[in-house]
């Protein structure tokens, strides 16, 4: 039998990822930064994110800027630098250990494993946050049905009684 990477530790980055992407919401009408000021610091304890506040700002932006479409996807190859698969004969079998895989090499690794299901909010005027779309359909569009949906669903409304 052979395993990939350890689906705890997978689970656990993607959580992770997501939390990293969304440090950078929109509160109030005014975008902020987690990442950024005094606080910076204190918010990767809280979340448990090791690091300096600047590497985390540059592999979310590098991912987010994937993610919206504004960068190549080989912008991310730099993080994985240092990182490698190795055997490792275990009671359950061969299973693969990562080394060298720092976190914004898992983040990026996590990125990998949500391809596809990964995706800014639409309200995008209004939104910065992301999500990942484990509905059966894979159709998600807001981050909060909500906010973000209704608000959406409230103005196309409002657009189609206009224009009757």
């Amino acid at each position: 039998m052979v395993n990939a990477v350890m689906p705890d530790r997978a689970v656990a980055d993607e959580v992770g990822l997501l939390e990293l992407l969304n440090s950078a919401p929109i509160v109030d009408g005014v975008p902020t930064d987690e990442l950024r000021g005094a606080g910076a610091t204190g918010w990767l304890r809280e979340h448990g994110i090791p690091g300096t506040p600047g590497a985390a700002r540059d592999v979310r932006d590098a991912i987010s800027g994937v993610v919206r479409g504004q960068q190549s996807e080989a912008g991310l190859q730099g993080f994985l630098a240092d990182v490698r698969q190795v055997p490792v004969v275990g009671e359950s079998g061969v299973e693969w250990k990562l080394e060298g895989a720092r976190f914004a090499a898992r983040m990026v690794l996590a990125w990998a494993q949500v391809q596809g299901r990964l995706r800014p909010c639409e309200n995008d005027a209004e939104c910065t946050l992301f999500l990942i779309d484990r509905s059966k359909a894979n159709a998600r569009r807001w981050c909060s049905m909500s906010t973000c949906g209704n608000r959406l669903k409230a103005r196309r409304h409002q657009v189609r009684v206009r224009s009757t």
